[in-house]
């Protein structure tokens, strides 16, 4: 088993991870690539996939220093079925972890240089956590936006 403070914050990650596939169910194919009348809003189709992908970049790449294969630009150019939604986010959260399990809690303070600044291990995870919160809000917006839209 994972560290507490590990611990803690996956949990709460994959938390959010299920918020976000909860937005989606039982919605059509329109209602998950509808996209808001507002600027820089994104379907739920785009919110899913680019949380998936950010946790992913953020926890598996950035904190264990493991290799993932990603496409930015894909998570945001993303339309049609979303049927693999689920498949994508129980992988995605036995990746995370998977990545988490040993690592050592001592880590969570080293720093290291960034094109941002210093960041460590224990920042990325915040990161993931706020990030993935963030877009689980805008899913749980756009589905409600939806509904009120087509009733």
């Amino acid at each position: 088993m994972a560290a507490p403070e590990i611990e803690s914050f996956r949990g709460r990650l994959l938390r959010e991870l299920d918020r976000v596939v909860k937005a989606l169910d039982g919605l059509d194919g329109a209602a998950v690539n509808w996209k808001p009348p507002a600027a820089n809003a994104n379907t739920l189709n785009v919110l899913a996939r680019h949380t998936f992908g950010a946790a992913l970049d953020h926890v598996v790449r950035q904190v264990a220093g493991k290799q993932i294969t990603r496409s930015r630009d894909a998570e945001f150019a993303a339309t049609g079925a979303t049927d693999d939604i689920p498949r994508l986010a129980e992988a995605t959260k036995r990746e995370i972890f998977d990545a988490l399990e040993d690592f050592d809690p001592r880590r969570l303070g080293e720093e290291r240089e960034t094109p941002a600044g210093t960041r460590t291990p224990r920042d990325y995870l915040v990161h993931a956590i706020a990030h993935a919160a963030e877009h689980a809000g805008q899913a749980e917006l756009t589905r409600d936006l939806w509904r009120s839209r087509s009733s």
